[in-house]
């Protein structure tokens, strides 16, 4: 079952049954037949194919998705857990973090607590508040940071700490510069829009903000962003202020570990 479930998982990701079983080094009858019996065990369609190669997810396999990431992620901490009881102490630990924590927030932390667990491997993923909703969801990272204000049904979300946004940038330009959509500060930036009745004549979505700000610092352009990441660059407060929280979340599916109340303790003392 379990490895019906690793192939499940591929094909969901690739949406493909050929690139499936290459990334399980598996025939693809091997995949059809895996997903036959899953489907024979749920008594539910799982794909939908459209042409060719690309298949379709339905709901259930949604839901199966879902659940078979928790399963897996259970699996690996179980793994930890045996370890320990063997000896072998060290344990991996997954925090996803958004850009503007993960630059000018999470160095003053991380050193805190790697020193608070000296036997956890730290893994630091940066994406955007989606995509780290994402995974805590499917408990791919045991905790994330975010700058979204996003909820979802498995989700805890605790603010600990809060942030202001500025104009920055050559407030003459017609350029403004934006993040991906799925990105905190994108949805802040949309509806800041939408209240000041701008319509952008020139625009550019840059999945960076590291980009973003270089292109700030020679003169051109203009955007939202946070007030942590202004240094050098000229900027004034929105007509109306905008102060977004910060949070840290988890999956509330699986029981809250020690690690995620001393994150939570440490930010809340070094930002409150």
């Amino acid at each position: 079952m379990f490895q019906w479930l690793q192939t499940f998982m591929s094909v969901y990701e690739e949406r493909n049954f050929t690139h499936a079983a290459e990334k399980n080094f598996i025939s693809q009858p091997t995949v059809s037949l895996h997903i036959q019996k899953l489907e024979e065990t749920t008594g539910s369609k799982l794909f939908i194919r459209n042409g060719r190669n690309h298949i379709i997810p339905t709901e259930s396999a949604d839901l199966l998705y879902i659940r078979a990431k928790q399963l897996d992620s259970l699996w690996e901490t179980s793994l930890n857990d045996i370890q320990q009881l063997q000896g072998n102490t060290q344990v991996t630990y997954k925090i996803g973090a958004s850009q503007t924590i993960a630059v000018y927030i999470l160095p003053l932390i991380l050193p805190k607590l790697q020193e608070q667990f000296p036997n956890y491997h730290f893994i630091v993923a940066v994406a955007n508040s989606t995509a780290i909703f994402n995974r805590v969801e499917t408990h791919e990272y045991q905790v994330g940071l975010v700058e979204s204000p996003m909820v979802a049904p498995m989700i805890t979300r605790t603010i600990f700490a809060y942030d202001s946004l500025v104009l920055a940038g050559n407030m003459t330009s017609d350029l403004w510069l934006l993040r991906e959509a799925g990105s905190g500060i994108r949805a802040y930036n949309d509806q800041f829009f939408q209240q000041e009745n701008i319509v952008p004549s020139q625009k550019m979505e840059i999945a960076s903000n590291e980009t973003i700000l270089s292109i700030l610092k020679q003169g051109t352009g203009k955007t939202l962003l946070s007030n942590l990441s202004t240094h050098g660059l000229p900027y004034q407060n929105p007509p109306t202020p905008i102060v977004r929280p910060l949070f840290q979340i988890q999956n509330n599916a699986f029981p809250e570990d020690a690690l995620q109340i001393a994150l939570r303790e440490l930010l809340l003392t070094t930002f409150s």
